[in-house]
């Protein structure tokens, strides 16, 4: 194996090894760095890196330091911002005459994309150029700057995903039961998925090198599927659940580990080598909303029409934390941030619950509550100042 170029992930942090084997065949290695902070004593991690990875050698020695001090330079200003400053409305999206149904932003959260049950996605521009907060604005103008209307689908729009980082692709699915791939430069599709029998109400890119080469899709019909985009065919069918798969989610950039939850009330975990669902969980009283896993796939975060979000030990299948701050009100969304350090729940009670996953705490300061409708979806975007989006079903 030859180490071919050396490079960062901010959130969380990490160097990234892009490698090639001895046949050829490009691959990627991560290496996580999650206790990198200020104090961290450059020069003796960057040697015990070279010493631990056979990647890495002493002529790449400078190059990592220069990476490490680059990574903890960033997340100092990262902390500073994150003390002084605290989570606000910025700009309400008006882009739709129908409902939304869903959105998505890119890595820097200058990008964003919604979908509506006009059939339409709509790219914006929500930063640029920025547009002051008045009353007036909430009501009566939008606060947004569109870039582009993408047109195909002949039905609803109810799943949107940008691959990550680069957000140069946009992932779509509908209830006329295909998915779409969309340059995002371009505006124009790239690929139409079919293969379903009912409606899709989710895809979501692999993460990682992957997004490249795969998505996974899901379906009114009880099914989730692999996507290869490059054939336009599917990989893998995983069959199993007796209702509706409401939600998808991959584990880190292996791919190895696919999360399912379903209107069964069921939570399934797959091994995506042989195709097989190896743990079910049934835990939950109602329908699945949401599944997502931390960056290392550790844990498991679901949350359900029950009112709950549930955080399980992804190898045992334990629960490890059950939330119910939304009081019976059903949970429509739930996720992590980028470091797994954070999650966001959404509910039809109008309330956003931020907590922190190792004191397991809600921090009341970033509550927000919505008055005018129910929140569909949330995210805190990875790398973004502007770390905390919702979606309002107006």
């Amino acid at each position: 194996m030859q180490l071919r170029r050396l490079y960062l992930r901010y959130y969380p942090p990490a160097l990234r090894l892009e490698y090639v084997h001895s046949n050829g065949q490009a691959d990627l290695k991560t290496i996580d760095l999650p206790n990198l902070s200020a104090e961290s004593n450059i020069a003796l991690l960057a040697q015990q890196l070279v010493h631990q990875e056979r990647l890495l050698t002493k002529a790449t020695l400078s190059k990592i330091k220069v990476l490490l001090h680059r990574l903890v330079d960033k997340h100092l200003v990262y902390a500073s911002h994150q003390q002084s400053s605290a989570f606000r409305l910025h700009s309400v999206l008006r882009s739709h005459q129908q409902p939304m149904t869903n959105m998505a932003c890119s890595k820097s959260a200058k990008l964003v994309a919604t979908s509506s049950y006009d059939k339409t996605i709509r790219l914006l521009r929500p930063f640029d150029p920025p547009v002051p907060l008045t009353t007036s604005s909430l009501h009566n103008k939008h606060c947004e700057k569109e870039v582009a209307t993408l047109t195909g689908h002949g039905g609803v729009v109810f799943s949107l995903a940008f691959n990550k980082p680069h957000a140069t692709r946009l992932l779509s699915g509908s209830f006329d039961k295909t998915c779409r791939l969309w340059d995002v430069q371009s505006k124009s599709p790239i690929g139409v998925y079919q293969g379903h029998a009912g409606e899709v109400v989710g895809a979501v890119f692999a993460p990682g090198s992957s997004s490249s080469q795969c998505f996974g899709s899901h379906s009114v019909d009880g099914t989730a599927v692999v996507w290869d985009i490059a054939t336009e065919s599917s990989r893998l069918t995983l069959s199993g659940h007796s209702a509706e798969v409401s939600c998808l989610a991959f584990d880190s950039e292996d791919t190895k580990l696919i999360a399912t939850g379903s209107c069964d009330s069921t939570v399934r975990l797959w091994d995506t080598r042989y195709g097989g669902c190896f743990r079910c969980i049934e835990y939950h009283d109602a329908d699945i909303s949401s599944v997502s896993f931390d960056y290392q796939a550790n844990t498991l975060l679901s949350s359900s029409s029950d009112g709950t979000c549930k955080l399980w030990d992804a190898r045992t299948g334990k629960c490890l934390y059950d939330w119910e701050d939304h009081q019976g009100h059903e949970v429509t969304h739930a996720t992590f941030n980028a470091s797994g350090a954070l999650v966001v729940s959404c509910g039809t009670d109008g309330n956003a619950f931020i907590y922190d996953t190792l004191t397991v705490c809600k921090d009341f300061k970033f509550s927000r509550q919505v008055p005018t409708g129910q929140l569909g979806c949330g995210m805190l975007s990875p790398a973004s100042v502007y770390k905390y989006y919702v979606v309002t079903m107006l």
